[in-house]
């Protein structure tokens, strides 16, 4: 396996560890069969803007469904706005699905010819319309009514999971009901998102916000500016711990530090949550300690051990 690394944000990463801890997506080839109806220009921009799914998660859906969209100056730019990768546009310029293979077009219009009242709901589509009523509407709880459908018709995808755990925690405040689907969601092979600046620097005089994005084997960070990624398995973080010496330095925010280590070589990295929220900090650090020592939630001490 290959590996890469291109992020300015960890410029002064122990060398050594490059190859072991950091892992950027490869480009992605065009699959010989699609799945499903294509990926529109608008819902795409629509996921990219979100900030609610990985960059990854983006690129498998193209990949197994295509787009119905040309890859044209105009719309590469409308993408790398809405915060498009580069892996992304990768995978829209390969994954161009026009016209539509005859099996989807006859399945559309045996959907078409059914009374609305007895056509059933489609997961994707209750996803985009719960992000368009949160993100578009600043409706928070319509946003969650379509989840919970969402959930009802496939309990087992992590998509509404990821996306009911991030609506609960930044549209209605409610940290309990978050981190409850959230861990249904990283139970389901999804993620638990956090909304989280980065230190570029050493005392957040220099930051930039994104997204960090935990899984059962992975932990992500993926920023706004389209700049700076890194990722690495979780078996490679050390420890994660409120550094106390930071938040007097950066009042009102609860600043945590990820320690990673391999072998001798150590590296750690500070974020802080945008919210400013100390319960969120420690829904980090559980999330973290699971999927580190690849337990269950139940009965977990929210704190990793101490080292002596």
């Amino acid at each position: 396996m290959r590996f890469s690394f291109t992020s300015r944000c960890l410029k002064n990463f122990v060398r050594p560890l490059l190859a072991g801890l950091l892992i950027v997506t490869a480009a992605f080839g065009a699959l010989a069969q699609y799945r499903g109806a294509p990926v529109k220009r608008e819902r795409l921009i629509k996921a990219l803007r979100s900030k609610q799914l990985q960059t990854r998660d983006i690129v498998a859906v193209i990949n197994s469904n295509g787009v119905d969209f040309a890859l044209t100056p105009e719309a590469r730019s409308a993408l790398v706005a809405a915060g498009a990768r580069p892996e992304v546009i990768r995978a829209v310029a390969a994954n161009l699905r026009t016209p539509l293979r005859n099996d989807v077009l006859s399945a559309k219009n045996e959907r078409r010819k059914l009374p609305k009242t007895t056509l059933p709901p489609d997961y994707d589509e209750l996803l985009d319309q719960a992000m368009q009523s949160y993100k578009e509407r600043k409706d928070a709880r319509k946003a969650v009514n379509y989840l919970e459908t969402a959930v009802r018709l496939n309990p087992r995808k992590p998509e509404a999971y990821q996306l009911l755990g991030f609506v609960n925690l930044y549209g209605l405040n409610d940290a309990a009901q978050a981190e409850k689907r959230m861990r249904e969601a990283f139970d389901n092979g999804g993620s638990a998102v956090f909304r989280v600046y980065h230190d570029d620097g050493k005392d957040f005089t220099r930051r930039c916000t994104g997204s960090l994005y935990i899984s059962a084997d992975t932990i992500r960070f993926e920023s706004d500016d389209n700049r700076h990624t890194f990722e690495t398995t979780t078996v490679n973080v050390d420890k994660l711990k409120v550094d106390t010496e930071s938040n007097r330095q950066w009042k009102n925010y609860p600043v945590f530090r990820l320690f990673l280590r391999i072998g001798k070589d150590k590296a750690d990295f500070r974020f802080a949550p945008v919210s400013g929220r100390a319960d969120e900090t420690r829904m980090v650090e559980r999330f973290v300690y699971v999927s580190k020592n690849k337990i269950t939630f139940a009965g977990l001490e929210p704190v990793f051990p101490r080292r002596p």
